[in-house]
């Protein structure tokens, strides 16, 4: 029984724009008819269809339908014989003529037959030398075409961009923007800005992305597409748009994907948020991916997620519920601990940690997030201007990052990447001076040192777990600082006495060590060895150390601090002690007129 041939109809459309035209019905149509016609089997579940790919640039070859059926073709899944119906050659490729030409040539050679429905040509391996030259000139003619259109539509791009200030490129742009009638600015539509500048005031907060579409949905407040509600990725979108800094980045197609083309367009757009806040919010941003922060209840319940870590196995601190009763509760245990694995299993109640680091750890300064008065708020300006500089070193590093990359891109000029880094590389420099002053600035203004009565107050206000936003942003933006401020914070519920056995465990197996391991066991008997505490290291390199008093976490039994301001300080409820100086500095070790003055 004769097989009938089989045929393939391939169809390819450079944008969405003709499908929603008759341009797809009509080619299919006429595959059909053509197929039908010469009795062939045309096989309409394996259509190849690349939409909106483009042939100029080879992308319907290098990932495309076409390319899927190239390889169909080398691995003989596609039988001799068959039959390839396109519309017309500049449908497989309108790239150079030798490119076009190898693809051209590779489906022949394999006995797979191309009609061509728009002259009604059928080419085959034994395609004669008159009717391969025509083929030729089609091909050289269609990649003409696309390279004249795509260097006018450049140069049209080009022009317009010259124009910017007095004419905008397209009436395009962000949702809390319009186009004026005359076609030379964009408008704010005021309700939408501000809805824009409410999110970035929440992200610099502390709140998630999740937790600030649930509130915009729970508002009802409208959003600014066909969407019926928010949803995170355009809460995420917004935050990462600098269009609301003003800024335009053109881009244009490369193998089908979006590049940018130039340097950003600055003051295209009204701007609606000012630097500080966006690059706050970057910082603050960054801060949640790196140390898993993000709100998960109606509460922050724990300020300290991804912070806290076991002093004796330095596993996480996780924060556990154990519900109500007299035996519930709320405790910071380590992971290690209770997962069964080798390690101390004293937890520590959360409230009563919670209330101790707030009412000690003074870095954190409960009044400037509370209160906000002079002083306060003037720190809380540098703090600021701080995060705000340390979000924009982050953006210059992806900037930086996303410059790299266009040294892959053809037609980028590889002077025009160099001037772009070194662009970037002296903003950061600028960047991390300026920081290292404004943390000398912070340093000298100092701390609000507040009474205990005050303190009491402020942190009972804070543990208020009802779900109100008051208390969550409170919260949350506590839990924003901590992250900005701290590197870690090493938790011991049983005190230094499981540290001190593991130091005697590994002293029993060593030669010549009884006089020191006599001394740690007498330490372990001291009762002093089982006090609980926490330190916490600060991104700065200070550190703080806290033992909390047993029966009151206001108070407290010895503190110490170490900073490079104020040396290695101990503090004890009815007074201090400096026990190492702060480290000086090479003036200060030689002054001018001092012994390290070297002769002329």
């Amino acid at each position: 029984m004769l097989t009938r041939p089989r045929a393939f109809s391939y169809v390819r459309m450079s944008t969405d724009v003709q499908l929603k035209g008759d341009s797809l019905r009509r080619q299919l149509d006429q595959s059909r008819e053509y197929a039908a016609q010469r009795g062939w089997d045309l096989l309409e579940e394996d259509q190849l269809r690349d939409i909106g790919v483009s042939a100029f640039s080879g992308a319907n070859v290098s990932g495309g339908a076409l390319g899927r059926f190239l390889e169909a073709v080398r691995n003989r899944m596609v039988e001799p014989g068959s039959f390839l119906i396109v519309e017309s050659l500049d449908r497989l490729s309108r790239q150079e003529v030798l490119k076009s030409l190898g693809v051209f040539i590779e489906i022949l050679n394999a006995g797979v037959n191309i009609v061509t429905l728009a002259d009604g040509r059928t080419y085959t391996a034994a395609t004669g030398f008159e009717d391969l030259i025509f083929s030729i000139v089609s091909m050289s003619r269609a990649h003409d075409e696309s390279r004249t259109k795509s260097l006018r539509l450049s140069a049209a791009w080009s022009n317009k961009r010259k124009n910017a200030e007095t004419r905008k490129l397209t009436a395009q742009c962000p949702g809390w923007l319009k186009l004026s009638s005359d076609k030379k600015r964009f408008e704010v539509i005021q309700k939408r800005a501000d809805i824009v500048v409410s999110i970035f005031q929440d992200s610099t907060a502390g709140v998630g992305n999740y937790s600030i579409t649930r509130r915009l949905n729970e508002t009802h407040v409208p959003p600014f597409g066909r969407s019926k509600g928010w949803r995170s990725s355009s809460v995420n979108k917004i935050l990462t748009n600098r269009a609301v800094l003003g800024e335009f980045q053109p881009h244009r197609l490369v193998d089908d994907r979006r590049v940018p083309d130039g340097d950003a367009i600055k003051d295209y757009f009204p701007a609606i948020v000012d630097e500080q806040l966006f690059y706050r919010a970057q910082d603050a941003r960054d801060q949640r991916r790196v140390k898993g922060a993000g709100r998960k209840g109606p509460n922050v319940s724990n300020l300290f997620s991804g912070l806290a870590t076991c002093a004796y196995c330095r596993s996480k601190m996780r924060f556990e519920n154990k519900g109500p009763g007299p035996k519930g509760g709320t405790y910071l245990v380590c992971d290690s601990a209770r997962r069964g694995l080798r390690c101390e299993k004293t937890a520590w109640r959360y409230d009563a940690f919670e209330t101790s680091f707030l009412a000690f750890v003074k870095e954190v300064d409960l009044e400037q997030v509370m209160h906000g008065e002079n002083e306060a708020r003037q720190r809380s300006i540098l703090e600021e201007a701080m995060t705000a500089l340390r979000g924009e070193q982050a953006a210059i590093g992806q900037q930086m990052d996303r410059t790299y990359e266009l040294l892959g891109v053809a037609g980028t000029a590889a002077g025009y990447v160099a001037q772009k880094l070194q662009t970037l590389e002296a903003r950061r420099a600028a960047i991390e001076a300026e920081l290292r002053e404004r943390e000398q600035e912070r340093v000298r203004l100092g701390l609000i040192v507040s009474d205990e009565k005050q303190v009491k107050a402020l942190i009972k206000r804070l543990q208020d777990r009802n779900p109100s936003d008051e208390v969550y942003k409170l919260r949350s933006t506590i839990a924003a600082r901590l992250r900005s401020l701290v590197h870690t914070i090493l938790v011991a519920p049983a005190g230094g006495a499981p540290l001190i056995q593991k130091t005697i465990d590994f002293l029993e197996h060593q030669e010549d060590a009884e006089d020191v391991l006599e001394h740690a066991r007498q330490r372990l008997k001291d009762k002093r060895s089982g006090r609980r505490y926490f330190l916490v290291a600060f991104a700065n390199g200070d550190v703080r150390g806290v033992y909390p008093d047993p029966d009151d976490p206001t108070r407290f039994t010895e503190q110490f601090t170490s900073s490079s301001e104020m040396g290695l300080v101990e503090e004890y409820p009815d007074h201090s002690q400096q026990i190492f100086p702060p480290r000086l500095t090479m003036e200060e070790l030689f002054p001018e007129d001092g012994p390290g003055k070297k002769d002329d």
